[in-house]
């Protein structure tokens, strides 16, 4: 049930639905008050786009292998506003107690959809904003991801988060032993998904018994 709203019925008339991403001529997404109260589609919403053809399945973006390590370094993660999924924040590099708070109001402020990068919200002018600019050098999201992507191996393997289902990421999971959590609908739905070195020991067993 909507509530009715609180703002006066001439101001709340004149508001605009929230703008889809547009790009600008200089290669980044043109401003928000630019597109404000202009018709936009979700044409260039990045986790819509089309991937190149012949890409690797590991063109993750990011200057670095994003592993359970580089997660538990900064121990966050961005929720997708689509699929409400959390996509993990990778570096190498530890963050200061100043570092997580610069990182947290950037994060209140951005609406990240998967297939984002965080170095799309890097100043123009980055002299302006020098903290959040060597902030933004040093953590990254995989850029590879997409809606239907489920939840990353590392934030499972980082064992700092909570569990919830790798292909939903609902948190009414079920742990079955040597498999990622998953939820009672998405197990009716998919094939259990069997953790690396479960699979290469049941491999190995069958090898056995083949000889």
């Amino acid at each position: 049930i909507c509530l009715p709203p609180r703002l006066p019925p001439d101001v709340f008339s004149q508001l605009h639905a929230f703008p889809d991403p547009v790009p600008g001529e200089d290669g980044h997404y043109k401003g928000f008050e630019e597109v404000y109260g202009t018709d936009t589609t979700e044409e260039y919403r990045p986790s819509l786009q089309q991937k190149v053809p012949g890409l690797a399945a590991n063109s993750h973006g990011i200057p670095f292998a994003p592993s359970a390590q580089t997660a538990r370094t900064v121990g966050k993660t961005v929720k997708c506003i689509a699929c409400d999924k959390p996509r993990v924040i990778y570096s190498t590099h530890k963050l200061t107690t100043q570092d997580q708070m610069i990182l947290k109001r950037v994060l209140d402020l951005y609406q990240y959809s998967c297939g984002c990068e965080l170095q799309e919200l890097m100043p123009q002018e980055r002299e302006r904003a020098p903290k959040i600019s060597a902030l933004l050098d040093r953590v990254f999201v995989r850029a590879n991801l997409h809606c239907t992507s489920p939840v990353e191996i590392p934030y499972f393997s980082a064992g700092i988060f909570p569990s919830i289902c790798f292909y939903c990421s609902d948190e009414a999971v079920e742990q079955i032993e040597g498999a990622y959590p998953t939820c009672e609908s998405c197990r009716a739905n998919h094939i259990l998904p069997f953790k690396r070195k479960n699979v290469e020991n049941a491999r190995e067993k069958r090898k056995k018994t083949r000889k």
